[in-house]
Parts: C-alpha cells; structure tokens; sequence
C-alpha cells in the first residue's frame, strides 16, 4: 500500500489551482475596452471548475490577447493546459507568469506539479523545493515533493515536510504522512496518528481506514489491523481496504473470518454480509476451496436484505460471473438500475466490459469501458487501473493508436503509477524500442512496491529487453528474479 501513486498529478494541480485562490475573475486586470472585450471570466472560471478544460482555455487565450500581463489568468490558462494533457504549452505560460512574479511560491508549484504531470520528475522536485523554501507553508507544494521524496526512498524527509500541516490538513495530508512514517520505521506513530483521527470521525475516508489497517499491519498489530479494516469494510465493501485486509497472515486471516461467520449464523447484517462476502469471494480467486460457494451464498443473502442494495448485487454478480455470465450482468445491470455512485459505477462497467468481452460481445464491451472512461475522468481520485481495461480492450482489438493515445492519458493522471508505466512499457516492447522499455521498466521495479504480479511482468519485460540490448548479465539478474519468485 502508498499514498505516493493513489492521487492523480493532473487531480493534484487543480487542487493547486484553487487552494491558491487565484480566481482569475477576482484578480485580472480592469477590464478591456468594448470593442476588444474577450469572453467574461467568470463564465471562464466556471468552465474551468466545472471540467470544461478546453471551453476555460479558449476565453483565458482571448483575455490573454486582449490583457497580456493578466498573471492570475495565465495560472488559469496553465491549470488548464495540464489537464488537456498540453504540458508544453503549460510550461511556456507558468514561466511567462514566473517572470512577472519570480517569489510566487504559488506558480513555483504549478509548474512543479506541471512537469511532474509531464515525467520531468528532477525539474519538478527543483521548482517544487524552490516553492517550500519561498513558503514553508504552501501545502500543495509541500504535498507534491513528498510524493517525489518518497518515490525516491526519502521517508524521512518526507515526513518532515509533512508533520508541521497535518493538524490543520485534510485526510490525504494525514495518509501521505502515515504513508512516509511506515516507510521510515515508524509504523506505530502513524497508526496511533491516524487511530485518533478515526475516533473523531468514524465515517472517514476509505483511504484513512485504509491506511490505518496497513500501519497498524506493519507495526505488527494484526488484531487492531484486521478490526479497522472490518470497520472500514462495512462502511465501504468496495474500496481499497479490502486489499489491507486480504495482507493479513493467512490462518490469522482465517480465523477472523470464521468469528465473522459465526456472528452471521447469530444475526444476520447486510453491510457485514456484503463486506463478508466480498472477502471470500477475493480470498480464493483460483477456487481451490469452498470460499466462492460461501460468499455466494452471503451475497445473496444480502440481497434478500437489501434487494435496494448496488453494492449487494454487484458483489453477487462478481460471485455468479464465472460460471454463469448472463446472471451475473442481469444483477449488475439491475446494480446500475439503482444509481450506485460513480466509484461503485465505474467498477460495475468494468465487470461488465469484461464479461461482454468473454460473451464476444465487443461492441457492449467497448460501450461499458467506454462509459467506464467517462467516468473516470471526472473522478477526483482517478482509477488508473480501470481506465487500463480499457487501454487492453484496445490493444486486443489491434487499435494500437488510439490504446497508446489513452495510455498516454492515464500516465497524464498519475506520472507515478506504476500500473500505467508497466502497459506503456508493454507497448514500447511491442515496437521493439527495447531501450525504452528499459527505462520505463526499471521505473515500475522502484515504484511497484511488493505488488508482485507487476513486477513480475517488469522482471520479464526488462530480461528480454536487456538481451535484445544485447546485454545478458542484466537480463540474468531478472531472469533470477522470476526464478525465486
């Protein structure tokens, strides 16, 4: 688990963007005259807040021509360029607004986040680090170095950007510091850190529960880590905390499992059989004990409980999809009937895709990742590995032009991802740009963490790349790798 790649880069600069509060229609210049008024900015302003990154650009581009010196409109206009993907053009504005304003720490972090978004990561941290020593204070830039920092293996430092603003910071801050506390060693600190932040408020983020289970995981505390986590579960079934809770040494996780099910036969709860449910349905994917015929059987209890319920029918249908795919998309189907939110929708459009993919349905396939995609890129967390489904619809379907050109989004939304940089890794290969694929390959085995499928595909892609380099020592190196794992 890390904080360090869950935020999107593009999400992070807008965030930026407003917690500077350089709202471009408070701030510009007097207005220009009648005959060269450009469109008004505060419908600019709208467009840019409401998503509409394209329609924002082209009124901050007319303004720009008419008032030229309009620096809060050139931040604006530079928001706007990253999350068209257009760093280029983004950087030519924040440096245009760097020379009329060179002490803005404000702008130092626009164009740090901007070029981290853009894989420049060395001239990120130094626009970034430049941004801190303007104003220790500026949360955004501080926030975005930590990420580099612990990118890097700089827990330390990280932590120490992150400690003065995480009493008055949000949930995000508080996990980014617990995430670079656990990587310095001090797992306990950020457990006791973020177990007073869920008593005071029981209902945080599935992130926090997260994070709290896994620093309590790595202080050793299975008991406090296995009960945060089946707290967090109940309140969110779908969420990142059930990847905690499956860490759990297995016969301590059994165990818990089977209290769980015995409290269940006592009285029966629907959130607790829906979490329940899930858990057994994930603990087992190969099927090689009776966990998927229990969790069927608790999911669709639940949904005798709460037939209302998007989350009980999903979880039911990823329970019936192997063996049966046109119940399992009548449940999920009857799931999006009832108007989950869009993190439970997104999901759902996954399964579906999928399934209508294994049906040789490719047209339903496409329109489920398709409305998967729009989704997510109003999300203010994106999914890169969603959006990836569909990047290897794409590729499956031989349109490697429009899966490089998706990828090259997703990479867009979170530079860090690991995920992300292994497809385009996968990509590179494929047109045999071995050098490349060394580079992004060794970027996923420093990012992946102990996710081991991904870097098992890593190790792979990088032995063949390196004995097409024609350089068999380090295609060796990684072929061991793959050996003892």
């Amino acid at each position: 688990m890390s904080a360090v790649g869950r935020k999107s880069a593009g999400s992070l600069f807008l965030f930026v963007f407003l917690t500077f509060n350089v709202c471009a229609a408070t701030h510009a210049q007097p207005a220009a005259t009648a005959t060269t008024a450009p469109p008004p900015l505060a419908s600019a302003d709208a467009a840019m807040q409401a998503g509409r990154f394209g329609e924002a650009a082209r009124a901050y581009e007319a303004w720009l021509k008419a008032q030229p010196r309009a620096k809060e409109v050139m931040l604006a206009l530079a928001v706007c360029y990253v999350q068209l993907g257009r760093h280029a053009e983004a950087e030519a504005v924040l440096r245009r607004y760097l020379k009329l304003a060179p002490a803005s720490a404000a702008a130092r972090a626009a164009l740090g986040v901007a070029l981290l978004d853009g894989a420049r990561n060395e001239e990120a941290k130094a626009e970034l680090e430049q941004a801190v020593r303007l104003n220790p204070k500026q949360r955004d830039a501080a926030e975005a170095l930590a990420r580099v920092y612990l990118f890097e293996g700089r827990a330390e430092e990280a932590a120490a950007l992150l400690r003065p603003l995480a009493e008055s910071g949000g949930e995000e801050t508080k996990e980014l510091l617990a995430d670079a506390l656990v990587k310095g060693g001090q797992a306990r600190a950020a457990a006791e850190m973020l177990g007073r932040e869920l008593q005071a408020n029981p209902r945080s983020s599935p992130g926090l529960y997260a994070a709290a289970g896994w620093a309590h995981l790595k202080a050793g505390d299975l008991a406090s880590a296995a009960e945060v986590c089946e707290r967090g579960m109940r309140l969110y079934p779908d969420s990142e905390i059930e990847a905690v809770y499956l860490s759990l040494p297995a016969p301590f996780l059994a165990e818990r499992v089977g209290a769980r099910i015995e409290r269940l036969q006592q009285s029966a709860d629907a959130a607790e059989l829906i979490a329940l449910g899930r858990v057994l349905a994930d603990a087992d994917p190969a099927r090689k004990t009776r966990a998927g015929e229990i969790a069927q059987k608790l999911l669709a209890h639940a949904v005798e409980l709460a037939p209302d319920s998007a989350s009980a029918r999903y979880n039911y249908g990823r329970t019936l999809v192997q063996n049966n795919s046109s119940r399992a998309l009548a449940e999920w189907e009857k799931a999006l009937a009832l108007k989950p939110g869009d993190d439970l929708r997104l999901q759902i459009l996954i399964k579906v895709g999928a399934a209508r993919l294994d049906l040789s349905d490719p047209k339903g396939a496409e329109d489920a990742f398709r409305g998967a995609l729009e989704i997510n890129r109003r999300l203010t967390r994106r999914r890169p590995e969603a959006a990836l489904e569909y990047v290897r619809f794409l590729q499956l379907r031989s349109r490697t032009a429009e899966a490089e050109t998706l990828l090259e989004e997703v990479v867009r939304w979170n530079p860090l991802s690991p995920q992300a940089r292994l497809e385009r890794a996968k990509l590179l290969a494929a047109r045999g740009l071995w050098q490349k694929v060394v580079e992004e390959g060794e970027f996923v085995l420093k990012s992946a963490g102990d996710d081991t499928e991904t870097l098992r595909s890593a190790h792979f892609l990088l032995a063949r790349a390196y004995l097409r380099l024609n350089r068999p020592e380090e295609a060796r190196r990684h072929r061991e790798w793959i050996s003892s794992h």
